[in-house]
């Protein structure tokens, strides 16, 4: 009889429950982290061989940190300066000389 919608689920495996095979292939690389290499030895050859790539692809996980992409914004500097050297700035008031500054930035960003 098939499945149809309403039907309650008989059999299997419950929700959130992982398959055998991957139980096994975590304790495998909770072995190798805890040094029991030879265990481990032991333990891959008796694997079918879909389970014991399964398992060498886990183990790679573990062993081998998955790298990721990194965006890095590089700021460009200026690398030619020009320097004047100003005398005297006593003839004009702080605010002159801070609307003098902004001007001058504000034209260098155009």
């Amino acid at each position: 009889m098939p499945f149809s919608k309403g039907m309650q689920k008989s059999g299997g495996r419950g929700k959130n429950q992982p398959n055998k095979i991957s139980k096994n292939i975590r304790f495998a690389s909770a072995m190798l982290l805890e040094g029991q290499i030879e265990v481990l030895a032991e333990l891959l050859p008796k694997l079918k061989p879909a389970e014991y790539l399964k398992a060498l692809q886990m183990l790679y996980k573990v062993a081998v940190p998955q790298q990721r992409q990194i965006e890095v914004d590089t700021i460009e500097h200026p690398t030619e300066f020009k320097i004047e050297i100003i005398e005297t700035l006593k003839g004009y008031s702080d605010a002159d000389v801070d609307t003098a500054i902004d001007a001058y930035v504000e034209n260098k960003r155009k």
